[in-house]
């Protein structure tokens, strides 16, 4: 059976309980109007019955006995149908209040489900949240960056002993000279690769490269100056 969507279910109860909440309630209206309806038939035919009887007693009193026993005769059928109203008023009575009871426990489970729905749909968030996170962790590899910081912190170990160390040994004279003649000898390369550049911007003739050459700029200088001295 293919799984449903849990806020799709919930949903669909919560709006069930709406539906048999909203027929119980025009159930209810029904049989408290029909009550009241009978109610009001009920207490005319009582108003009926005494204005009867009144009028049946000032009718003997005035000794019209034949009007008098016609209008008992009226009174007694009022009565007859009285107690048949009463008789189905009592009935409608009982109805009513047990369609109201009906109503009230079906809006009392109708708000349980609601608030339930609220909880379980929390309760689902939650679990979806969760679920999402887990997916996203497992995606997520962390074994290349963890060797990779590793490696990152050996390398910083590693230069930071280097460096104490460094600093911890005494330079010799016969380092320093090493060091001073690899200067030198640097230097060297460099005014090489300038001379070659002078070369080829014009600077300095080909056959000059090499100590003691200076480009023709410099011999010109030169040449000036000891002809003003």
């Amino acid at each position: 059976m293919e799984e449903r969507n849990p806020e799709i279910l919930l949903e669909n109860a919560v709006q069930d309980e709406l539906e048999n909440l909203k027929k119980l309630q025009v159930a209810a209206a029904r049989t408290m109007a029909y009550e009241k309806m009978l109610a009001n038939d009920a207490a005319a035919k009582q108003k009926l019955v005494a204005a009867r009887e009144r009028q049946a007693q000032e009718l003997l009193a005035r000794g019209q006995r034949e009007a008098a026993i016609e209008v008992i005769q009226q009174k007694q059928e009022a009565q007859a149908s009285l107690a048949e109203l009463e008789g189905r008023l009592e009935e409608a009575r009982r109805n009513s209040q047990e369609m109201e009871r009906a109503f009230r426990e079906q809006e009392r489970r109708y708000n349980e489900v609601v608030r339930e729905r609220a909880a379980l749909m929390e309760e689902h968030q939650r679990a979806r949240a969760l679920r999402m996170a887990n997916e996203a962790r497992a995606s997520i590899s962390l074994s290349d960056s963890s060797r990779d910081l590793e490696k990152a912190r050996q390398a910083i170990r590693q230069a930071s002993y280097e460096a104490e160390a460094v600093g911890e040994l005494s330079v010799s004279e016969t380092e320093r000279q090493i060091a001073a003649a690899e200067v030198d000898l640097k230097r060297l390369e460099a005014e090489r690769e300038l001379e070659e550049m002078e070369v080829r911007m014009g600077l300095r003739e080909p056959g000059q490269i090499g100590p003691g050459a200076a480009p023709a700029e410099e011999r010109e200088r030169r040449g000036g100056e000891e002809n003003r001295g």
